[in-house]
């Protein structure tokens, strides 16, 4: 039978949030919590000020414990806690026989799928050459992610050059130079993944540096998808996105029943990949060397939503209208305007999905003085009004909600 509880749960969630996955992780949780709450809880996630927990007694008032990675600090505490606890990603010393931790219930990345989730990407757009540049120190969970990686394309008859060489220690986290060498040296055109994005921003940055061209010469994949980083680095920066919100939604209800003694034995759940996003670092568009159509497409994505027309690039091209149309036709496949239409649709598309936003306000922000226009251009270009494609968008995401209460129930011991 189920235990009653005779107040709302109080939960402590231990959990950074300063990257993508950790507020990934969270969100995960108060969704369970949203749906089979109410709980109350109290995040721990790395910010100055924060009253944390520093000994058993601060958590005896808790009736359940979510612990991500940061968690060496209150090793003791925590061991010594007898609450019902679950852990997200534990570090391996957390897994080893003989730790407080090793005999509760985790989530667990499969680093392994990946790896094998970047291979498979980039042998589908017909890649021969691979890299991956590990962490800077090396972990274990970067060195699986790239022994996968390599593993997978050997199986596909391709070898990959792997930075920095495997298991071996790391001396430190600055290793920018000895990076910059090993990039020059590679033999392009090449395809790289990096073992997380803020790796592979560091990679665009030494590219840029170095005269590496992105993705021309290298075409660069990162892991995580934070949406900050990757929208944020020049060229953008592709990602794999990984189960994250779903591996904190399982946490949850792993800690649920805990807590309502619906189990005590051991759950482990491995979370894999969600989709792989792709944006200008690996994208398999056009590619010119021709400079007047080069720089016209950069300022068409830096400027296509304030309202520019063709005679605006054509001011900064300084060159005749004619002769930037045909070289921008013989570049990429299409006209000026259609590149400015083309930009301004995708951050419609992605504002439709990722905002709340009013349709009014969408269309000032991707430069329409109307929102007629944009309209009609959105539905000839995606076969649905706007407003449609939003809510099938937010339809998608419930069901995925859906489906992380169907994976919860299914989690075996």
């Amino acid at each position: 039978m189920l235990k009653v509880l005779h107040h709302i749960p109080r939960v402590m969630v231990i959990q950074e949030t300063s990257v993508q996955p950790g507020r990934d992780k969270l969100q995960g949780i108060f969704n369970y919590a949203h749906l089979y709450g109410p709980w109350n809880i109290h995040l721990i996630h790395g910010r100055s000020g924060e009253q944390r927990p520093k000994s058993f007694d601060d958590l005896r008032g808790y009736d359940g414990l979510i612990v991500g990675q940061m968690m060496l600090e209150l090793a003791k505490s925590l061991g010594q806690a007898r609450r019902p606890t679950v852990l997200m990603d534990p570090l391996e010393e957390a897994q080893r026989p003989g730790s407080p931790f090793a005999m509760l219930s985790c989530t667990l990345d499969d680093s392994a799928q990946v790896g094998r989730a970047g291979a498979e990407y980039f042998l589908e757009r017909g890649h021969t050459r691979f890299a991956y540049v590990g962490d800077a120190l090396n972990r274990n969970w970067s060195v699986r992610r790239g022994e996968s990686f390599s593993n997978r394309l050997a199986e596909a008859g391709y070898a990959c050059d792997i930075y920095p060489a495997r298991r071996k220690p790391a001396t430190g986290t600055d290793d920018g130079h000895a990076l910059a060498e090993w990039l020059l040296d590679l033999p392009k055109p090449a395809a790289l993944l990096a073992a997380m994005d803020t790796r592979a921003c560091q990679v665009l940055e030494l590219c840029e540096a170095i005269g590496v061209r992105v993705p021309q010469d290298l075409s660069v994949l990162g892991i995580d998808n934070d949406e900050l980083i990757c929208n944020g680095s020049v060229p953008t920066l592709s990602s794999i996105r990984r189960e994250t919100e779903r591996c904190g939604f399982i946490a949850a209800g792993m800690l649920d029943r805990l807590m309502r003694r619906e189990t005590r034995t051991r759950e482990v759940f491995l979370y894999g990949v969600k989709e792989i996003v792709t944006r200008d670092s690996t994208r398999t568009c056009p590619l010119s060397d021709d400079p007047v159509a080069k720089k016209a497409r950069e300022f068409i994505r830096v400027n296509a939503c304030v309202g520019i027309g063709v005679p605006d690039i054509v001011k900064h091209l300084n060159v005749s209208r004619r002769l930037a149309e045909i070289r921008f036709q013989t570049a990429y496949g299409h006209s000026l305007l259609d590149e400015i239409q083309n930009v301004r649709l995708e951050r419609a598309e992605r504002l439709l999905k990722e905002t709340d936003l009013p349709l009014t306000e969408i269309c000032t922000r991707c430069g329409y003085s109307t929102d007629v226009h944009l309209r009609r251009i959105f539905k000839a270009r995606f076969g649905c009004p706007m407003r449609d494609y939003r809510k099938a968008h937010s339809k998608e995401d419930q069901e995925g909600c859906v489906r992380n209460c169907v994976a919860f129930r299914a989690v075996k011991s």
